[in-house]
């Protein structure tokens, strides 16, 4: 009774309570019409929760979310399939499928059909707002009878996993990088032996490192040269990302944090094409990316994209953990910093973590132009003094406004290193 009584709308139990309330007074009046009257008021809500209940124990669903796996911004389609075989008719049907906030409004579907058995198809768009992980589901089928005096919810317990991924974009080949392989001046190798690196010579570039300048070169040719090496070791690259949330503004897609991880992923996809081994270091720590040299590191690709896709912005208010564990020496390393709003104490430790690197690369982010309110002047002076730092100490650094896209920044920087 109590379970009858749950499956009842407050339009069923009002329907119940008046019948047997006339059933009742019908007894002491003696009035026959008042309680046939009563009876139909009385019976209707359990001829309904019968139909109702026999109904939902023949119905199926089937669900996709396609593509399951999206570049952030980019458009998605939830599919389900919805059927019955069943002895009764199932009445009305009201559908509801739990869609995460991020990925777009949950969609309501009303289905109405009397025959025994159906089938029923129905789409939806999503859109992948929000970088993450993400389910949607389960449905909920909502059985009502026609008059409204019967509600029976049903949840089914599939679900589906949707991937939401930074944007990655291909970049074009730098060939201003020094030390770095095919973006650099020559693609270091392995070699079967431990020997002496092949020594060449080049004109000399700012940023160049004066002990390699190539005296006997220079007398001969009398312009200033420099040493080229090839290593003998595997060529790499370490990415800085700045992942502090308060390094950065903006809101969903147009957050800076979202172009800085876009760009990481971007420029670690783009070297692990090229054959370097790549590792990346955000506020907290690495991520732990491997890659090796002579093969297509595809796992190391599919790495880069699912640490990146987990990454959250980080609560700790330095880059420390980061630069330490980037700290181990590597000769002819190339180090990429991405930054949001930078102090001089950020610029400082990336001026010591490029201490016997080839070359240091930085795209620092105009901040203030991805907030919706700009910071105070002090905040905005401090960054751009920080970002002067390491121009003054020949790094490469561009300052990256809103719309600028991440192919646009990697270009300027070759640029950069063409003017130099």
């Amino acid at each position: 009774m109590r379970m009858l009584w749950r499956l009842l709308t407050a339009r069923g139990r009002a329907f119940a309570v008046i019948g047997l309330s006339a059933v009742v007074i019908s007894m002491f009046a003696g009035q026959r019409d008042l309680m046939r009257v009563g009876l139909l008021l009385l019976v209707l809500p359990l001829i309904a929760a019968v139909l109702v209940s026999r109904a939902r124990l023949r119905m199926s669903c089937e669900r996709s979310v396609e593509p399951a796996q999206v570049p952030l911004g980019s458009p998605m389609h939830g599919k389900i399939i919805l059927g019955q075989d069943g002895r009764l008719p199932a009445g009305i049907l009201l559908l509801e499928d739990a869609v995460p906030a991020e990925l777009g409004s949950r969609p309501r579907f009303l289905v109405d059909k009397a025959n025994l058995s159906w089938q029923r198809e129905v789409h939806y768009p999503l859109l992948g707002r929000v970088r993450g992980r993400f389910s949607t589901g389960p449905l909920m089928v909502r059985t009502t009878d026609p008059f409204g005096l019967v509600r029976l919810d049903r949840q089914f317990v599939s679900t589906t996993e949707v991937l939401v991924t930074p944007r990655v974009v291909p970049l074009p080949a730098m060939r201003t990088a020094g030390g770095a392989g095919s973006t650099g001046e020559a693609r270091p190798h392995r070699i079967g032996i431990v020997g002496q690196d092949d020594a060449l010579v080049r004109e000399y570039r700012q940023g160049d490192d004066v002990r390699r300048v190539h005296w006997r070169s220079t007398a001969r040719r009398g312009e200033l040269m420099v040493r080229r090496e090839e290593q003998a070791l595997d060529p790499s690259a370490s990415i800085i990302l700045d992942s502090r949330s308060t390094a950065h503004a903006g809101h969903g897609i147009n957050n800076s944090i979202e172009w800085a991880i876009s760009a990481a992923a971007s420029i670690a996809v783009h070297f692990l094409d090229d054959g370097f081994g790549v590792e990346i270091f955000e506020a907290n720590g690495p991520l732990h990316i491997a890659g090796t040299m002579g093969q297509h590191s595809s796992t190391s690709r599919e790495v880069v994209i699912n640490r990146l896709t987990d990454l959250k912005p980080r609560q700790t208010a330095t880059m420390h953990y980061a630069i330490e564990a980037a700290s181990v020496d590597r000769p002819g390393q190339l180090v990429i910093a991405i930054m949001g709003r930078m102090g001089s104490e950020d610029a400082n430790a990336l001026l010591r973590l490029r201490r016997n690197r080839a070359q240091g690369i930085a795209l620092v982010l105009d901040v203030d132009s991805f907030a919706d309110q700009p910071a105070n002047e002090r905040i905005r002076t401090q960054s751009e003094r920080a970002a002067q730092v390491l121009r003054d100490n020949q790094w490469r650094v561009i300052t990256v406004p809103r719309g600028m896209s991440v192919e646009q920044a990697w270009s300027a920087v070759d640029q950069l290193g063409r003017v130099a």
